[in-house]
């Protein structure tokens, strides 16, 4: 019976942290993506997941390329490789470059950025999204954290730079006690539903907190614009 519980708690708990951690995401990238016109390349970097398959939809609709691009053979990308160091053969390529929630799990961030540069074409536009305040996740493949001010350094050879957080200081905090339930130890599985019914109770609270101290200074991520 506790087994069955701590099962479910456990994929309550990526459910909704997915879901508050990621809020604003794909409102973000609906808007992006329905500005790609037809025929235009696109490269998205990290192949697969619920953003992915938001993009190939996009495409369908809107007749643009997509060049999927991934580390990982399993997803089946077009190009498997590492984007810090893979040989493209070619420059002012792409008209967009899509890199979401990625960033983080590259070894040398500022080499992926050099390389995003030199695909896109004069006026392409780079789509990026990256975790802040947000647990250890894919371990141990998970690198890096970036500050908005660490994002407009590896971005200076950027124009038309725009970095906004994606959601409240509140549901920062909430994401990171929510996911304890995820941690495999012997106390956090009894606890586990406790955490779960507090969740709810919280919810209200975190929204009134959210209006009543509004502050940047904590977020689960940021979401980026620019243009070459």
């Amino acid at each position: 019976m506790l087994q069955k519980i701590s099962t479910n708690s456990h994929s309550y708990a990526n459910n909704i942290s997915k879901k508050i951690s990621r809020k604003g995401i794909y409102s973000f990238l609906e808007n992006e993506f329905d500005q790609i016109q037809a025929k235009e390349k696109v490269l998205n970097i990290g192949a697969g997941g619920d953003i992915g398959f938001l993009l190939k939809k996009y495409a369908q609709k809107k007749d643009f390329q997509i060049v999927s691009f991934d580390i990982d053979e399993r997803t089946k990308p077009d190009i498997v490789g590492d984007i810090c160091t893979h040989n493209f053969n070619c420059k002012d390529f792409f008209d967009f470059i899509v890199i979401c929630e990625v960033l983080e799990h590259v070894s040398a961030p500022h080499l992926a950025i050099e390389q995003i540069h030199t695909l896109l074409k004069q006026n392409g536009k780079l789509i990026l999204t990256v975790p802040f305040i947000f647990p250890i996740h894919c371990r141990p493949y998970d690198y890096y954290r970036f500050t908005k001010y660490g994002l407009k350094i590896l971005l200076k050879d950027f124009r038309d730079l725009n970095i906004i957080e994606r959601n409240s200081w509140a549901d920062a905090i909430y994401v990171l006690i929510i996911r304890l339930v995820k941690e495999k130890k012997k106390l956090t599985k009894i606890i586990a539903p406790f955490l779960i019914i507090s969740s709810y109770v919280f919810i209200p609270f975190n929204l009134l907190l959210s209006k009543l101290i509004p502050s940047d200074f904590i977020t689960t991520g940021y979401l980026v614009t620019a243009k070459k």
